[in-house]
């Protein structure tokens, strides 16, 4: 099998202004910076600022905090994404009038994983009007693992995105009811990108071709169907990939009982370098019987079954090599409120806003300048070059609501509740691939903390995350055969949290 397992790791030693602020939402948006917040479903998450986690959701919430504080804590996220489709060939077989031809394999797959995401927060008040902070947490990630040899094979079969942050932040009070809070952070990129790469499929195009330009369009018609059923399923090769600003936080406290608070983080860019592996490429054997597979038609010489099959190893093909990509992860604005309705009941709500419009597009390009091949993009004759390796997106900005509330039940025992609604970045069924099958959120959040000694305190958290059934008409583009995927896909996450938090 031909299949593409593309690691990438990018380290971006940069530090920019930043204060961050996220939530376990839609597209690549991970929130499991907090319990509490988790407990609330994620709403208010700039305003309530009761620990530590204060640095990643609003950093302007430090002064709020005494002498020396911690927060250390682990989110386990179990994510069961269904994706129920029928594949089928369809790059030859439509130019020629032919029916799309099935890709072999289940198309009912399931991806179910678990990961956990760590967090550790340290707060230390400076004076009365200036704290710091700092704190390790993942502001994004994704991931997915359908089984080999399901239909969608060609389209993905591991994905998997992270990011970390290491965040200090500074805050200071402006006036007596507002505090500012900024910071810097540097961030860290990794990805995983694994999926199959239908050779036979794209020898039978190149054949095909060769036959249209030599016999006539009658004669490539006669080869397509017969190229398609006996090369187009036979050869797959694995493609192996690994990829080796400013913000700003306001809090308003324009009471005792009711504060505003607004948290920006900046989108990032990355760098990321990495390699394509396909080592079927260089192995003879797998080629010599792709050669005698194609020498098998009336018609075709030798020369001709090599000079289709090389098409497909060479640079026009799935000759692998070094790649370069630039990654630009999102702005993230959230306005939240937090009201001390009774001594005992609280409420809370937020909007976050999230550009996503900048992520259109997942871009692989070889750096190897030198290795020639494939489209003469500009047709100017002399403009040949390796076809880059796209998953296109095409993510729309989006927003989160949520609405939250907790209620202490002692001196000692808080318990929490909230729900929000998370809007999907990605609202166009042609780019709802396995690589992330997302649609519109509905979160609901249950939570509780004890006060175990003066110093020391406990949470624990529960949200159920569903990703509502989306349509899919997806055409992979990375593996080059272009695969239509149809049919629908939809998601269920659990998420269980605990934290500790210690003042010295």
């Amino acid at each position: 099998m031909f299949s593409a397992n593309i690691p990438l790791r990018a380290w971006l030693p940069v530090v920019i202004m930043a204060v961050s602020s996220t939530a376990h939402g839609a597209g690549l948006e991970l929130t499991q910076h907090g319990t509490k917040e988790t407990g609330h479903g994620f709403a208010g998450t700039a305003a309530l600022l009761e620990d530590a986690s204060v640095v990643a959701h609003n950093p302007a919430g430090l002064l709020r905090l005494s002498g020396t504080q911690t927060s250390l804590g682990v989110s386990a996220i179990y994510a069961d994404l269904n994706y129920n489709v029928r594949v089928q060939r369809e790059k030859i077989e439509l130019p020629y009038g032919l029916d799309p031809t099935p890709v072999s394999g289940p198309g009912n797959a399931t991806s179910k994983e678990v990961s956990i995401a760590p967090h550790l927060y340290l707060a230390h008040r400076i004076s009365d009007d200036a704290a710091v902070g700092v704190g390790i947490y993942a502001p994004f990630a994704s991931g997915s693992d359908f089984p080999a040899g399901w239909a969608g094979r060609y389209h993905s079969e591991e994905t998997s995105q992270t990011t970390v942050n290491i965040n200090p932040v500074f805050a200071f009070r402006a006036t007596d009811t507002v505090t500012v809070g900024f910071g810097g952070f540097i961030q860290m990129y990794d990805a995983k990108l694994t999926n199959q790469i239908d050779t036979g499929y794209l020898v039978a195009e190149a054949l095909v071709d060769r036959v249209r330009e030599q016999e006539g369009e009658a004669a490539a018609r006669a080869t397509a169907e017969d190229a398609v059923a006996r090369i187009g399923s036979q050869f797959d090769i694995e493609n192996d990939i690994e990829i080796d600003s400013m913000a700003f936080g306001l809090l308003w406290e324009m009471n005792d009982r009711t504060r505003f608070g607004l948290n920006y983080r900046s989108r990032t860019e990355h760098v990321a370098t990495g390699q394509a592996k396909r080592k079927e490429v260089s192995d003879p054997a797998f080629r010599e019987r792709l050669v005698q597979t194609v020498q098998g038609f009336a018609n075709i010489t030798e020369e001709d079954a090599r000079d289709a099959v090389a098409s497909a190893f060479d640079e026009r093909g799935a000759l692998g090599g070094d790649l370069e990509s630039t990654i630009t992860l999102p702005d993230v604005l959230t306005l939240s409120a937090f009201h001390q309705w009774t001594d005992r009941i609280a409420v809370m709500g937020s909007v976050t806003y999230t550009n996503w419009s900048v992520y259109d597009e997942l871009r692989l390009s070889y750096a190897d300048t030198s290795a020639r091949g494939g489209s003469d993009i500009t047709e100017s004759g002399d403009d040949v070059r390796r076809r880059d390796l796209v998953q296109p997106l095409e993510f729309e900005d989006s927003y989160r609501f949520g609405v939250g509330a907790s209620y202490a039940w002692d001196d000692r025992l808080t318990l929490r509740t909230g729900a929000s609604f998370d809007q999907s970045p990605l609202r166009n069924s042609d780019f709802r691939t396995p690589r992330g099958p997302d649609n519109d959120r509905y979160i609901v959040g249950l939570g509780a903390s004890y006060q175990w000694w003066d110093n020391l305190s406990v949470d624990l958290a529960y949200s159920w995350i569903r990703i509502t059934e989306g349509d899919v008409t997806a055409v992979e583009n990375p593996a080059g055969s272009n695969h239509r995927a149809i049919g629908t896909s939809e998601g269920t996450l659990h998420n269980l949290a605990a934290q500790v938090n210690y003042r010295f």
